[in-house]
């Protein structure tokens, strides 16, 4: 039904809609429509206004955010047309900002509609600003209003209805937000309270084990419901209907007896109390006293098909229960009649176990001495099975032993177990296997102190004879003195010692205790004797089998993995590599003219230096590392290692150097040998195992025919490595030739302007190549070398020297700030050379040390400590790069560090980039939080400063003020006292 227009005629009446949304546009448009407007869209700010000035409409709806041109600058335009100005604008906009009033108000908007917005309300408005406007025609005179929004001073100057008309707009709209607002909160504490009630009824009825309990808990926590006042439970039992249970109800139903004039009662034992909750009036209960009558919710107690009774809850109002909630209702009698179904139950469980319990204790009795024979008798073929078991599926002979104590005691009911194996010429057994419980002292035998008279029969059935043991009775047998008193402690009484025999002779045994004596009878004995040899063929089979499976992939000379297990073990590193940022190196070494060793010493001879070789490599490599013996002469090595690192040429040239610096000792003479290497690399030389050896067999032919001990199978990477060398080499002398220089970049105080600090930053002047290099053509490389350690150690010493020389001229520098490498925060030195160095500056406080928040966290809680130690010196902390390592909240408040440093990534378009300004924003307000100093790092402009200014960052540095310049540079900014 169109909207009632009233002093105008809506056919007549032209609205323009500016909304860059075609949805929106669309939807608004149809509304207007259907109430009989005409109407004309725009899909921009710049686009309406010209449609406008075409068209000069009654009415026009500007959406706010909008291309091109935004609704309060369509606004502006439109009234500072004397063509337009009259006609009335209404901004559909969110209000969520003071700024946005402001705004509206400036532009000389005639009324705000927030969105979303109802279409009633919106027709509403439409209606009253025409009909305003109608009646404004008549008045010239225009007003100004000074009012104060946002903190700041502002003159509006337009029609006084306008202005009314745009303030009782933002008014209505903030009284129907705050009336949906108030509403919602009462919704919400009412639901919190009910899903509280709920929960701990549930938790109380879940701990209930009888009808008793489960009524009072039921009520109890039905009182924590909104707006219950009392409550009363009516249930079903062999006798009839009786009262379980009250909560604050009022005498009358509390008394004895029942009253059919209550309607909850009447219409249960009338069976037309149905299955769901009902509010009723009950007169018995306003016959107590009060006035009007007396609603209560009932609730039916319903378990399948059976009614379990009745429960009454009295509200404080009359409208208490709300007809919404009474699904919830109907599950709070659902709850309780199964909470008294399983009360119910138990008890019943309850009685029928004590009356089981009785019948079967005494057939218990009765079938106990039966059982035990069956026992025994399984038992024993439990054990053979077991053994026979284990023998098929085991491949270790340490598992077989392990396996037959195991079964011996879980399936033969032994009490302990264990297995010993008789060492070389000596007759002591040594325990390799045990199961049950026992000391040291109850597996330890030695045959040679059995040999007293009382024990020979023993030692020889059991060495020559290769019978066993049996003692039934350990405390009257004296034959066994050795293990007597041990055995005792642990209550055993009787014991068994069973041969392990291998090609017939005994290479062990198998001791049994058990605390019953007699326990070992002629089946039993049988059994034993008939394990203990199948446990000595599985022994014979296993040693056999794994001599054979170790010439499968080990060396029978060296000792090392053959070709085949070392493709193996590389092919299982290359998956792990492969997910990684390393590389892979397949080395293959080989013994130059080892078949001239042969043909002169033997082959003997050449068996021991490949012993030798294998024993030499094995202490020069990491046990990272997998070494194997491929043929004759040639070795093969699998290392990991990061990308392009010399690391692997250093360890090349100490394996090469290391075979020929020694000689070997073979028959009794010196042998001197040399070798020859050729590398390749995964994943650039190949991506399987088989590959890579091939291309590193025809790196090291190529060695073979050349001048190189070593040579990689890419030339490229060869090239690069050795440039990499050379680089190397070139650095160690720039730092014993003092090449390395500090550069010094000045920050800068925000609100003074004037330099606040140093970060001293690391130069190299190349004299071959007559430039200065910036950090990032070789701190990787010292960092990877470790000459870090000693260039950080001497950019300290000389910050140190020149802040000293400073002071001496009387200049005051401010502090200066140290970059610290990862290696060097790694040393566990590190604390300790901090000290050495800043011990002869007397002014630790002038300094301070920038540490990259990723390698703070790589080892937060061993980082926390040594930052410690260094914040006790009196020597500032901060964490450089912030916002780009991912730290944890959780430690950034237990660092001890003093200043926050914004990364540049973040400060470089934060003035046009709102998510870079937000993080920049929140970590000001972290840093402050922790009362933490920030610099922002990179600043270019004056506009980055000034935005850095006004979120009271206390200090910048970047090329805005300087970029980084000697130390005679500083020496003339801090003359001239230079400032931003």
């Amino acid at each position: 039904m169109a909207h009632d227009i009233s002093i105008h005629d809506a056919r007549k009446v032209e609205i323009l809609i500016a909304e860059d949304s075609p949805t929106q546009a669309e939807k608004l448009k149809y509304l207007l429509e259907e109430n009989g407007y005409k109407v004309t869209t725009a899909g921009d700010g710049k686009q309406a206004l010209s449609r406008a000035r075409q068209r000069n409409p009654t009415l026009i709806i500007s959406d706010v955010m909008m291309p091109e041109m935004n609704g309060f600058a369509l606004c502006g335009e439109i009234k500072r047309d004397a063509q337009l100005k009259k006609i009335p604008v209404i901004l559909l906009t969110s209000l969520a900002d003071v700024k946005d009033i402001i705004q509206g108000l400036e532009s000389g908007a005639d009324n705000f509609i927030r969105k979303p917005y109802d279409d009633r309300y919106l027709l509403d408005r439409i209606e009253y600003l025409l009909m305003s406007h109608e009646l404004r025609k008549s008045q010239k005179m225009q007003m100004g209003m000074q009012i104060y929004l946002g903190g700041q001073k502002h003159f509006i100057t337009s029609e006084r209805q306008q202005i009314v008309d745009l303030l009782i707009s933002v008014y209505e709209d903030a009284v129907r937000l705050n009336a949906e607002l108030n509403t919602r909160q009462r919704e919400l504490t009412h639901s919190n309270r009910l899903l509280n009630g709920l929960y701990r009824m549930a938790e109380g009825l879940n701990q209930a084990a009888t009808e008793r309990e489960v009524s009072e808990k039921a009520l109890e926590y039905a009182m924590m419901l909104p707006g219950v006042q009392a409550g009363w439970l009516y249930l079903w039992n062999t006798d009839g209907l009786s009262l379980a249970g009250s909560r604050n109800v009022p005498a009358s139903v509390s008394a004895d007896g029942l009253d059919i004039s209550c309607n909850c009662l009447r219409l249960l034992l009338a069976g037309e109390l149905g299955n769901t909750p009902k509010i009723l009036n009950c007169e018995r209960l306003f016959s107590t006293g009060g006035n009007g009558s007396c609603h209560h919710i009932t609730i039916p107690m319903w378990s399948g098909s059976k009614n379990q009774g009745v429960m009454n809850l009295l509200g404080l109002e009359q409208d208490q229960f709300r007809e919404n909630e009474f699904d919830t209702f109907h599950g709070i009698g659902q709850q309780v009649s199964v909470a008294l179904e399983r009360a119910r139950l138990h008890e019943h469980m309850e009685k029928l176990v004590g009356e089981r319990t009785a019948a079967l204790t005494a057939e218990i009795a009765q079938r106990k001495e039966y059982e035990a024979r069956v026992v025994r008798l399984n038992r024993l073929y439990s054990v053979l099975s077991g053994i026979n078991t284990a023998i098929v599926r085991v491949r270790e002979i340490q598992e077989l032993f392990n396996e037959a104590c195991r079964i011996a005691v879980v399936h033969g009911g032994f009490a302990f177990a264990w297995i010993g194996m008789l060492g070389g010429n000596t007759r002591i057994i040594t325990p390799v296997a045990k199961m049950g419980q026992g000391n040291d002292e109850l597996f330890q035998l030695n045959l040679s102190l059995m040999s007293a008279p009382e024990g020979a029969p023993l030692v020889e059935d059991l060495i020559t004879h290769l019978k066993p043991f049996i003692c039934n009775d350990l405390i009257a047998d004296k034959r066994m003195e050795g293990l007597h008193n041990a055995a005792l402690a642990h209550d055993y009484l009787s014991m068994a010692i069973l041969p392990l025999v291998l090609d017939g002779q005994l290479v062990g045994t198998l001791t049994l205790y058990t605390p019953e004596t007699g326990f070992f009878d002629e089946e039993e004995i049988a059994l034993l004797v008939e394990m203990a040899g199948d446990i000595s063929f599985a022994m014979d089979h296993l040693k056999k089998e794994e001599r054979i499976n170790y010439l499968a992939f080990f060396d029978a000379v060296t000792e090392l993995p053959n070709r085949a297990l070392f493709l193996d073990r590389v092919n299982q590193r290359i998956k792990m590599v492969s997910s990684g940022h390393e590389m892979l190196s397949v080395i293959v070494l080989d013994i130059e003219r080892f078949s001239s060793i042969n043909e002169s010493f033997g082959h003997g001879a050449g068996d021991s230096l490949l012993r030798q070789l294998a024993k030499r490599l094995k202490q020069l490599l990491s046990e990272a590392d997998i070494l194997a013996h491929l043929s004759a002469d040639y070795f093969a090595i699998a290392r990991k290692h990061e990308e392009e690192s010399i690391d692997i040429v250093h360890m090349l040239e100490k394996l090469l150097f290391e075979v020929q610096n020694e000689p070997f000792l073979i028959n009794g003479q010196e042998l001197w040998v040399s070798a020859r290497a050729g590398a390749s690399f995964f994943p650039s030389d190949g991506l399987d195992t088989d590959t890579l050896l091939r291309n590193a067999e025809t790196a090291l032919k190529k060695a073979k025919h050349s001048s190189d001990k070593h040579l990689f199978y890419a030339p490229e990477f060869h090239a690069r490595v050795k440039e990499k060398l050379k680089l190397e080499i070139k650095l160690r002398q720039a730092l014993e030739q003092e090449q390395l220089v500090l550069y010094y970049q000045p920050k800068v105080d925000l609100k003074s302007g004037q330099i606040s600090g140093l970060e001293a930053l690391m130069r190299w002047h190349d004299p071959e190549s007559a430039m200065v290099l910036s950090p990032l053509h070789f701190i990787p490389l010292l960092e990877e070398t470790g000459m870090i350690l000693d260039a950080g150690r001497w950019a300290l010493s000389k910050a140190i020297s020149d802040a000293n020389k400073w002071k001496a001229m009387s200049l005051n520098p401010p502090r200066i700030a140290i970059n610290v490498s990862p290696v060097q925060l790694r040393q566990k030195d590190f604390v300790d050379m901090v000290a050495n160095v800043v011990s002869d500056a007397g002014d630790q406080a002038a300094f301070q040390l920038e540490i990259t928040e990723s390698v703070i966290m790589h080892d937060i809680k061993a980082n926390i400590e040594k930052l410690n130690l260094i914040q006790d010196m009196g020597i500032e902390l901060a964490i450089d790069d912030f916002g780009t390592g991912y730290s944890s909240l959780s430690y950034i408040a237990k660092l001890p560090v003093n200043v926050l440093k914004i990364d540049r990534a973040f400060i470089s378009d934060m003035n046009i980039n709102p998510d870079n300004l937000t993080i920049v924003s929140g970590i000001i307000s972290l840093a402050h939080s922790l009362h933490l100093r920030v610099v922002a790092e990179g600043v270019e402009t004056i506009e980055q400063a000034e935005l850095l200014r006004s979120l009271e960052c206390e200090e910048m540095q970047g090329y805005l003020f300087s970029p980084a310049v000697t130390a005679t540079k500083i020496i003339e900014f801090l003359h001239q006292k230079k400032s931003l």
